[in-house]
């Protein structure tokens, strides 16, 4: 039984795939939970390493911390390829604490290990482990992660491609398909900083395909804000925004907080770019916050950076001036210690060189035989050149044929990719659309039915001799038809509407019916909600000012605006409804009549549209946070925390404002502010 127990948690621990972070924060404590309890030192090494690999985004030091017990272990055991695995994963926390002096020599001794097939014949793999049994194929498989961090450590962008390449060749020769995420996203990287876009993406998104298709997505952040970047640096702003947001979304459930802060400094740029300077101040002062808690200076230098470059559009040559300054200590300061470990990394690079070439030198047998080598070593080295040329040739038109395949594949995912990008906006439309056009559509078939009938009829009557019969029916007839015109050109409006809608944004602003569009949106609300929940019902308020006219305004940015309010205040109501229910089952209390109004204002020379309801309010202490990014009162699941973040950019774009006021328990009122001109 016990050693059923002991398989039973290696399989826990074996299954554990720290991409899927949903529930990261539940995996680490099942882990802490096995380590607590097993005494069995190969759990014991695979549950010390899956911990290390969780705090290697988050928190640096905890992941050496577990390396190091692993490594402990594996010795112990007399496991070189566990041991190699855990000098790879200490390799790379080095490297994320800019040692890279000590974290190269660190991936060398990894890659001496696993070049090594004699290793082969002591490696002890899991039954739970995909490799089982496959020694040679689970030794390539450390061989691909040895290269994989040597890339990593490149300071030379050519060499680094080159070791990414050979780990995909492995990948691809072993099926080890999670690989492929981070060596194509890194070789995009790579491409992208040399300005090469279209051979940055084309990498980026076979990152991110694969990354889906594995369900490995640690680094799914990461590549969304290299594509965002991508996008930046093409003017494609509203492209480089969603991706930017949507790595911001996937780096917050996943809790990688370094990654997270490179998120709100990318979203600082496009702001800077955009020239709106109160928004990048608020990522940038965000990326300050979460980066100095982390520690991580140069993250800080670069947030203080944006902080300063924010305070300058604004005009503020103070503030920008002391951000700047503390930019450029903190710059000079990370400058010199990298300058001083760059040293320390040649010097151990030039000693591995020395090394490699003394035990070459030690292994000749004789004087004689290296007498023999050097007359010989011209024609050697003409054949291995002439080996290498031929090499490089045939590996550079298979690749090739693989990069034009990718393309292509690729092409076709990014095509998806955008048309999800265009649908995500009318997602929460389409019950509401599909319930005002179904009212048309009946009338249309109801009356076309009866029309059927009345025909039948007035064929008898014709054949009776009846024609004062015949001309009622025929009257009828052409009652219906109108009928059906009517209804027709109803069902025909509302699709032309949607389509108006549905069109993507082209950022210009255009004379707009306000009142119209709070009107049609309210409707659409509260039918997409009847939608999926017939029970519930609402009284909907409207008081609109009708002297308003129309305003210059982006009518699909404005249009989204309201939609979240709407369904905010509708989704307050129904909350304050099921807790009115329950009320009036223990104290046959006085019925609750969930309400929800929309009125508009000229006011001077601007617009103000308020959406109110009656439900729940909004507690004080929570008031201040209501716009921040990712900050919901919704159960986990039930929303992104994204919406009033959203809307509150859309109208400071628009050069309005937007505040929410109100008491808990008696409901809340967000008061647009928009300029009429």
């Amino acid at each position: 039984m016990k050693k059923i127990i002991q398989i039973l948690l290696l399989s826990l621990v074996s299954t554990f795939v720290f991409s899927q972070t949903n529930n990261a924060h539940k995996y680490a404590d099942s882990l802490r939970l096995v380590l607590s309890q097993t005494t069995n030192d190969t759990i014991k090494e695979a549950t010390l390493a899956n911990l290390s690999g969780y705090y290697m985004e988050s928190i640096v030091d905890s992941s050496l911390f577990f390396i190091g017990q692993a490594m402990s272990i594996a010795k112990k055991l007399n496991q070189p390829f566990w041991l190699a695995n855990s000098l790879l994963g200490k390799s790379y926390a080095l490297s994320r604490k800019g040692n890279l002096p000590l974290a190269f020599k660190l991936a060398n001794e990894a890659l001496s290990i696993v070049q090594d097939e004699a290793n082969e014949k002591n490696a002890f793999i899991p039954g739970t482990d995909r490799f089982a049994g496959k020694p040679h194929e689970y030794r390539l498989n450390i061989l691909a992660g040895a290269y994989h961090i040597l890339g990593n450590e490149m300071i030379d962008q050519e060499k680094a491609i080159n070791y990414y390449e050979d780990e995909i060749s492995i990948s691809n020769e072993i099926g080890a398909d999670t690989r492929l995420v981070n060596s194509n996203m890194n070789i995009g990287h790579i491409f992208q900083e040399q300005g090469k876009l279209d051979s940055a993406l084309i990498y980026s998104l076979r990152g991110l395909y694969y990354a889906e298709k594995t369900g490995y997505k640690s680094y799914e952040g990461y590549i969304l804000r290299d594509i965002g970047n991508n996008y930046l640096q093409r003017k494609q702003i509203d492209s480089a925004r969603y991706y930017f947001r949507y790595s911001i979304e996937v780096n917050k459930q996943q809790n990688n907080l370094s990654d997270l802060g490179r998120d709100y400094i990318a979203l600082a740029n496009l702001y800077k770019t955009t020239r709106h300077p109160d928004s990048s101040l608020y990522y940038a002062r965000a990326a300050f916050n979460l980066n100095n808690s982390l520690n991580a200076a140069g993250s800080v230098a670069t947030s203080t950076l944006a902080i300063s470059d924010a305070y300058k559009m604004l005009g503020n040559t103070d503030s920008a001036y002391a951000y700047l300054s503390i930019s450029k200590k903190l710059s000079d300061s990370l400058s010199k210690d990298y300058q001083e470990k760059l040293i320390q990394y040649q010097n151990i690079n030039f000693d591995e060189q020395q090394r490699l070439e003394k035990e070459a030198q030690q292994n000749k047998d004789t004087k004689t035989k290296i007498t023999t080598i050097a007359l010989f070593g011209g024609i050697i080295l003409l054949s291995v050149l002439a080996f290498v040329f031929y090499r490089n040739n045939y590996q550079k038109q298979k690749a090739n044929k693989v990069l034009e395949k990718t393309l292509t594949d690729l092409k076709s995912t990014q095509t998806q990719l955008i048309q999800s990008e265009k649908m995500a906006s009318l997602g929460e439309l389409t019950a509401g659309i599909a319930h005002e056009i179904q009212n048309p559509l009946n009338f249309v078939n109801n009356f076309s039915e009866v029309n059927r009938e009345l025909i039948t009829e007035m064929r008898e009557e014709i054949a009776k001799g009846n024609y004062d019969e015949v001309n009622a029916l025929a009257k009828d007839v052409e009652d219906n038809s109108e009928k059906i015109n009517h209804h027709g050109k109803r069902a025909g409006d509302i699709v032309k509407g949607m389509l108006q809608h549905s069109q993507k944004s082209t950022g210009q602003k255009e004379p707009t019916n306000i009142n119209a569009l709070a009107d049609e949106y309210l409707r659409l609300s509260y039918h997409g909600l009847r939608a999926k929940d017939k029970s519930f019902n609402a009284e909907m308020i409207t008081d609109l000012d009708a002297t308003i006219g129309n305003i210059n305004i982006i009518p699909q940015d404005i249009g989204r605006v309201l939609l979240n309010l709407y369904n905010n205040a509708f989704y307050a109501c129904i909350e304050r409804s099921r807790s009115a229910v329950n009320q009036q089952i223990s104290e046959n209390s006085i019925s609750y009549n969930p309400t929800v109004s929309v009125t508009t204002k000229k006011s001077e020379n601007s617009v103000l549209i308020t959406v109110s309801d009656n439900g729940n309010g909004i507690p004080k202490n929570i008031v201040d946070k209501i716009f921040q990014p990712f900050f919901t009162t919704k159960p986990t699941g039930s929303g992104t925390g994204l919406g009033l973040s959203l809307s509150y950019d859309i109208v400071k774009a628009h050069g309005g404002e937007i505040k929410v006021e109100g008491k808990e328990g008696e409901g809340s009122e967000f008061i647009i502010h928009l300029p009429i001109g």
